[in-house]
């Protein structure tokens, strides 16, 4: 068992740890091992760091209760093994000691997997990954808020302004972001500042790769997504 959390205080030998969303389960285990020798890691800043090893616990944890097998271990083997067919890699690589690189493209794996398959994440899951790379255009892609991953309409940060037709204006250069009904509503009733600076967005600039993706302005099709435009406050 793995278990992640935050250095609270070094007191002469002991070190104060404020662990992240402990399970009863999890916590009996705990109990039951107290006196008993652990391991502490620290990030060295070459190999796997400890919050990149959370994000991915967290995401295989979602996949392994997606799919039923309830065997942690299991997914985390078969989801090594599919990155690794992905990839054409012949090696196996430790979640323990890995390059940072090697965790981040892993990450960004686990991130289109769940995307793909429509995983449901669990709200503190959200909350661990939400930061990471890709997060933002996985959750345009698929049409997942960007706070919270339920379902969501794509965004425009700054309104493309009255009487204008979106559907024949260029929409590079402008940044979109996916909102669920709930946050954008929040939107609007703060303003788009304030919201913004509340839940830490900035919105995804759209390049013409992006605006071909999510069919905006001249790439609309018949059944692409709507635009809703936000004003400033």
């Amino acid at each position: 068992m793995q278990l992640f959390g935050k250095i609270r205080r070094l007191f002469h030998h002991y070190l104060i740890i404020d662990l992240n969303d402990v399970d009863p389960p999890d916590r009996r285990l705990i109990e039951k091992n107290i006196g008993q020798l652990v391991e502490v890691r620290f990030d060295d800043g070459r190999h796997i760091t400890a919050d990149q090893r959370s994000k991915i616990y967290a995401m295989i944890g979602e996949v392994d209760r997606w799919c039923g097998n309830y065997i942690p271990e299991l997914t985390k083997t078969q989801l090594k093994r599919m990155y690794a067919l992905r990839k054409g890699l012949y090696e196996d690589f430790s979640l323990s000691d890995c390059s940072i690189e090697t965790a981040s493209r892993f990450i960004e794996f686990l991130l289109a997997f769940c995307f793909e398959n429509n995983v449901p994440f669990a709200s503190r899951t959200v909350d661990a990954i939400r930061e990471q790379y890709g997060w933002d255009l996985q959750c345009l892609k698929f049409h997942r808020c960007m706070i919270c991953g339920q379902p969501a309409d794509i965004a425009h940060v700054h309104a493309v302004g009255i009487g204008r037709n979106r559907n024949h204006i260029s929409h590079v250069g402008n940044s979109v972001m996916a909102l669920c009904r709930a946050h954008h509503q929040e939107q609007h009733r703060i303003g788009i500042n304030s919201f913004m600076r509340k839940n830490q967005l900035k919105g995804v600039r759209i390049t013409p790769e992006i605006a071909e993706m999510l069919r905006l302005g001249n790439w609309r099709a018949e059944r692409g997504a709507d635009i809703i435009s936000t004003e400033e406050d």
